[in-house]
């Protein structure tokens, strides 16, 4: 029947602990839809614009697939310097972390290394929250890049 050995096997903390983190995510996934808060946490996470590295950080277990209407686009001049007779540059999708044009795998080297600045926008929406983020990537002498947000353009929507 009972075994008195099964009595005194200590707990398995580190199974309760990765039990637990499941469950606030799926709480945290299934709520944002239903709250505003949690829905405008994530898409600043996803443009990198939290209010400080430990609250991106804690997000960073809760999965992004799909979850926005993500769109960028990448321009050679600073938008409104030039209005271009054939713009060159086009808004497209991109399924999580639009930021990762810039900061990860081939489309930065797409995008960068021609060692020349760009101007990358960002745009994410959901249920009837917008964010819209610019980034200018400075080309430095010696190579790589500086990383810049700049303010927001005044929207006329």
């Amino acid at each position: 029947m009972n075994d008195p050995r099964d009595l005194a096997r200590p707990r398995d903390y580190g199974f309760i602990v990765i039990v637990a983190l499941v469950v606030v995510m799926t709480t945290w996934l299934l709520l944002m839809p239903l709250v505003p808060a949690i829905a405008s946490a994530t898409l600043r996470r996803f443009h990198l614009r939290t209010g400080s590295f430990l609250t991106w950080a804690i997000q960073q277990p809760i999965p992004s697939m799909y979850n926005f209407a993500n769109r960028y686009e990448v321009r050679e001049f600073p938008p409104g310097l030039v209005d271009p007779i054939i713009d060159t540059a086009e808004k497209r999708y991109i399924n999580h972390f639009p930021s990762r044009v810039l900061t990860f795998a081939n489309t930065r080297y797409v995008h960068l290394a021609a060692g020349e600045d760009r101007w990358v926008t960002i745009e994410s929406s959901y249920r009837g929250q917008a964010i819209e983020t610019r980034f200018h990537a400075k080309a430095k002498a010696a190579g790589g890049f500086e990383l810049v947000r700049l303010a927001p353009l005044e929207a006329s929507r």
